[in-house]
């Protein structure tokens, strides 16, 4: 059995913050995928193999049959905490109850953004069961987490490979109460391609961000590598995932997206944000001497970063000197660009009463709230 790790500090020895808290990144698990069996047709049960179907003797033999697309890099320890465990013994974070307690309760957390975790078929092939799975992922989230505390907010899941049916899932569901942004999985297609295009105007239209977090990078068959090719190690894999970032955020910008679209907020959330001073820098450089290929910019690129780019604050980096942590967000003016992540219940999740210490205030309210009340729909 893996050894699961413990983080954090226990509930009575950590001092509640001062002001109000939204949690960009909380995330809820199912203990099975059988979870999602009430909300799929048989055919699609069978498909994916559980409820009913899930001790079919065929499915169970290596015939070609469905497999969940699984990460190819597994933490050497594990990626959830020994101490998010719920009562029952089940997995960290399948419990909303145990959730709001261990986490909410603890941070006197005004809101918790909930971004699916246990993986997604965003970058799977067929497309059909991809829709279906990510339908009753939607409902499944909504039913049991959302209308469990007033606390919990989402962001639904979208199909990448196929706009029309993201759409359609928007329409659906876009406007229910508690659904606060879109999560839009990575795959080969980089994001400021006009595939996307019909996503982000009904996304502008119903006022949800876009949210970009690692999942499907090393998943299924149209997932992309991390700019020269597939990792060795979980480390590797995991220490260069802002690399997606770097690469997405000059394809929205020079492909015109937010020139097109500028009320669209994306969010990068579980990429860190300290390379964000070296990609503002360069970018502005190169449009300077290369703006006649891009000629519809109107305003530096740093510029469309600063108006349409917000980026969570975990993994945070830690810099030899933590002063240098606050020169950098100061140097770059991106005191409006971050938002609050706890990650829980993951491995590496950042506690705020130690990370924030050398914060002024008035960046520690914006980071823990204003800038997240900006940036979703509440």
């Amino acid at each position: 059995m893996e050894t699961l790790v413990n983080v954090n500090e226990s509930i009575e020895s950590t001092k509640k913050i001062t002001v109000n808290l939204i949690d960009c990144d909380v995330h809820p698990f199912m203990s099975s995928l059988d979870e999602l069996a009430p909300y799929l047709d048989e055919a699609y049960q069978k498909q994916l193999n559980i409820g009913k179907f899930k001790n079919d003797r065929l499915k169970n033999q290596n015939n070609g049959g469905f497999t969940f697309p699984l990460g190819r890099y597994g933490n050497p320890g594990h990626v959830l905490r020994t101490d998010a465990i719920p009562p029952s013994g089940e997995t960290p974070g399948s419990d909303p109850q145990f959730l709001t307690k261990d986490l909410f309760d603890r941070y006197d957390t005004t809101y918790g953004i909930l971004n699916i975790g246990h993986g997604t078929m965003g970058a799977y092939h067929n497309v059909n069961l991809a829709a279906e799975y990510t339908r009753a992922s939607n409902d499944w989230l909504y039913d049991k987490w959302v209308k469990s505390d007033h606390r919990f907010k989402m962001t639904m899941e979208v199909i990448p490979l196929d706009p029309q049916l993201s759409v359609k899932e928007i329409e659906r569901i876009g406007r229910k109460p508690g659904i606060a942004g879109i999560n839009l999985r990575v795959v080969n297609i980089p994001f400021g391609k006009r595939h996307f295009w019909p996503i982000y105007e009904i996304a502008e239209e119903y006022g949800l961000p876009i949210i970009v977090h690692p999942d499907a990078e090393n998943t299924a068959e149209y997932s992309p590598n991390q700019a020269i090719g597939p990792a060795s190690t979980y480390i590797e894999w995991h220490s260069t995932l802002p690399i997606i970032a770097m690469r997405q955020i000059p394809s929205l910008i020079f492909e015109g997206v937010f020139e097109k679209f500028p009320k669209l907020k994306f969010a990068f959330i579980e990429y860190g944000f300290a390379w964000i001073a070296h990609l503002m820098w360069r970018l502005d450089k190169n449009w300077k001497g290369l703006r006649q290929e891009v000629p519809w910019l109107k305003i530096p690129p740093s510029e469309y970063i600063r108006r349409n780019i917000r980026l969570g604050t975990q993994p945070i980096e830690e810099p030899f000197k933590p002063n240098h942590l606050l020169e950098l967000i100061q140097m770059i003016k991106a005191e409006e660009m971050l938002l609050f992540c706890s990650d829980y219940p993951h491995w590496d999740g950042d506690n705020l009463q130690r990370v924030f210490l050398r914060f002024p205030e008035e960046l520690k309210r914006k980071i823990f709230y204003e800038n997240a009340l900006d940036t979703f729909r509440f």
